[in-house]
């Protein structure tokens, strides 16, 4: 693989790659070009905007009483600053501000939407997405550095569909431009081609997740595969934040027909019934009680949408109480952890080797010299 990142743009795919109807494009600050299958058709300057509308057999581009169309449009910035609003009019959805290219490709069902972005800008959106506005400058640095490792070592997620990756969960939240905090795209730049990579210079899966409830967890309890960088750990940081412990309850029939029916599990005997009623597991683990049974409490957790796979359950009469520890997966970052880590003064790379073993922070343009 050719590791020449310097200057590299990413090709994200907007609203997760799902087709585009009826929107407006409009130039918000600089100037830009309007292509249309590869010929450039007019300018469009500060403030101009445009219609994008599906047809049959193209992409009709309406703009300052002219109309074009072409199966490939593209929105090519002609000045360093330009930036655009796009506003999906069908399917509607709110507008968004977007930095660098916009590329629009005729389907039969609609129209693909695509901004290239340059690798940075486009990381500084994603740690906003993903972290909020209110963190600390240090904080940033932690997730830019996690979500440009993420980046790329994901770029043929989308592979086939004309884009690397798409901007929802399934890759990476991406609302576009980062705006909300000066210190986002500051820490960003701060640490410019920062990568985690393991003890072969590979990238590493840079998995994270909101809250691990005091202790994560190794890679194979959620993901079956183990890696050597993320192993479990004790995390006293992230006990008492906000997504630290969580209750739900359930009618305690809905319980029984449920570990009846997914799991097979015999819940005429009392005794085997009272075991999924008062569950009480002192650590983490991937199955409820024994692996021999095969309850997934990764299933478990899908199922009845908990916010993670580490809690007690105790039946109350006609009800079984859940009561639960952490937000998410629990593998790799625990993002409430590391955010107290920062605030009592850790830096970002204290944070980041506390979270993954044996893993080595380098340049991105230098992966290339270490792999010779």
């Amino acid at each position: 693989m050719a590791w020449a990142v310097a200057g590299q743009t990413q090709r994200i795919g907007l609203w997760g790659g799902k087709l585009l109807h009826q929107g407006t494009f409009k130039v918000s600050n600089g100037a830009y070009d309007l292509l249309v299958d590869g010929q450039t058709k007019t300018a469009l300057p500060q403030g101009a905007s445009a219609k994008i509308l599906h047809a049959a057999t193209s992409i009709r581009i309406e703009t300052a009483g002219k109309s074009f169309a072409g199966k490939k449009i593209i929105f090519r910035p002609s000045a360093w600053n330009s930036e655009f609003h796009l506003t999906p009019e069908n399917p509607k959805k709110d507008r968004r501000i977007y930095q660098d290219e916009l590329h629009l490709r005729h389907r039969s069902a609609g129209i693909t939407a695509i901004n290239e972005v340059d690798l940075e800008k486009y990381v500084a959106g994603v740690v906003e997405a993903e972290s909020g506005k209110d963190q600390l400058y240090e904080y940033y640095k932690v997730q830019a550095v996690i979500c440009r490792t993420y980046i790329l070592s994901n770029r043929n997620k989308h592979y086939g569909e004309d884009f690397h990756l798409c901007d929802e969960v399934h890759c990476q939240v991406y609302h576009g431009k980062s705006r909300w905090n000066d210190s986002i795209p500051l820490a960003t730049y701060a640490t410019k081609g920062q990568v985690l990579v393991d003890k072969d210079i590979n990238l590493i899966t840079a998995a994270f997740h909101s809250n691990c409830g005091g202790y994560t967890i190794n890679s194979e309890m959620v993901w079956s595969k183990p890696l050597d960088y993320l192993i479990g750990r004790p995390d006293t940081f992230c006990l008492h934040s906000s997504q630290s412990h969580w209750e739900k309850e359930i009618p305690a029939h809905d319980w029984r027909s449920y570990m009846q029916k997914n799991f097979h599990y015999n819940m005429a005997d009392s005794l085997m019934a009272s075991r999924v009623l008062h569950y009480y597991p002192t650590a983490k683990s991937r199955y409820m009680m024994d692996e021999k049974l095969a309850i997934s409490l990764v299933k478990i957790r899908q199922d009845w949408k908990l916010r993670s796979t580490f809690f007690i359950v105790h039946e109350e009469g006609d009800k079984v109480r859940l009561i639960g520890r952490g937000f998410g997966h629990g593998v790799g970052l625990c993002q409430e952890g590391a955010m107290q880590m920062c605030r009592k003064g850790h830096t970002y790379q204290q944070v980041l080797h506390y979270y993954y073993t044996d893993v080595h922070l380098l340049d991105v343009n230098r992966l290339g010299f270490f792999k010779d």
